[in-house]
């Protein structure tokens, strides 16, 4: 069996739902890339990364949080790095300028493999930066995000983004039961090949968040990875199927942003995206669940869910429950959710 799918599965055994988010944060460190974990509170953006940090050991430096300040004085340490760098809350910035500069930095620096950035305060100059990034943020930060001059001009072509939308019905402590194998170099990996049915899915894919070009520079290395992390050195059509599976969740971003301009500020809809984690989660939710799930009353409950008209409805009996829409089944199939592997 793929060491890909093998990994997913046993996560999910204990940890269901969080298989592909620690597979693909595995990949982004292996094709040395940077992964922003969109989730709300509680659904196990944590304890993925956790996950991943304890399964990288050495390779991993993780950083409960890192604000701007933080990266100056760090940025010795970032020269010549190689490893893989953990951000488990970017909601510990004060402002969200501070937030998206640390962002749009670690962004930069994967990408580039350098920066020298000078502020009013301070300057920080990274050089020789070979590693990679992943970075936990809540979905209610994403709105200041997106809106930001630096999420269209820099980070939303440089960074992959995965939307978590499986909230731990029966959380489980501690680890996954993982056998973990690191495989060989990526450098050692052929480049695959560029003409296949394959191919242009994950190329339709990428480009739910990316442009052409940044697709053709960000899925061969992703591709190449999971053939690495398979012990191989050649890429065959299973790479191609299981990073499908992994990209689909990309799609989201189109169905829960909008913008009126095509070099527009975007806006994130924060409340579709919390119902439909309900949705996804529990199928056919309660009001009184997710009024558990966000410490909310039923009366901003069932506000939520008329903004999101498109994608629930209130059932009529007793007790009351948020029901998908066929809209919103068709999206949860295209995107992947509760796939089997």
């Amino acid at each position: 069996m793929h060491q890909i799918r093998q990994l997913i599965r046993q996560v999910n055994r204990t940890h269901k739902g969080l298989g592909e988010m620690v597979a693909m944060n595995l990949i982004t460190a292996k094709s040395k890339r940077c992964i922003l974990n969109i989730g709300s509170r509680g659904t196990g953006k944590s304890t993925a990364t956790n996950t991943v940090a304890y399964l990288l050991k050495d390779r991993a430096t993780k950083y409960t949080s890192l604000t701007m300040a933080g990266l100056v004085r760090i940025q010795d340490t970032l020269k010549g790095f190689t490893g893989h760098i953990i951000i488990d809350d970017l909601g510990a910035e004060k402002s969200d300028w501070t937030r998206t500069a640390t962002i749009s930095t670690l962004a930069t620096v994967v990408m580039e493999h350098s920066i020298h950035r000078i502020t009013q305060t301070s300057e920080t100059r990274i050089t020789d930066f070979n590693g990679s990034a992943s970075l936990n943020i809540q979905p209610v930060l994403m709105t200041s995000l997106m809106q930001s001059d630096e999420w269209i001009n820099v980070i939303s072509d440089k960074i992959l983004r995965q939307y978590h939308l499986i909230r731990p019905i029966k959380p489980c402590k501690g680890f996954p039961n993982v056998n973990f194998d690191w495989g060989i170099n990526i450098e050692q990996v052929d480049e695959p090949k560029r003409a296949s049915k394959e191919w242009y899915q994950l190329i339709q894919y990428g480009l739910s968040q990316w442009s052409n070009a940044r697709c053709l520079q960000h899925i061969p290395e992703m591709l190449k990875a999971v053939a690495a992390l398979d012990n191989r050195t050649k890429c065959k059509r299973e790479d191609y199927e299981i990073l499908a599976k992994l990209m689909s969740s990309m799609q989201l971003e189109r169905f829960i942003t909008d913008s009126y301009g095509l070099e527009a500020r975007e806006t994130f809809n924060n409340e579709i995206y919390c119902i439909l984690i309900e949705l996804a989660s529990w199928g056919e939710p309660t009001i009184e669940i997710i009024c558990q799930d966000y410490h909310r009353k039923p009366t901003t409950v069932l506000s939520a869910a008329e903004v999101a008209k498109d994608w629930c409805m209130v059932s009529p009996d007793k007790p009351k429950r948020l029901i998908a829409t066929e809209q919103c089944k068709k999206t949860f199939e295209r995107i992947g959710v509760n796939q089997k592997w």
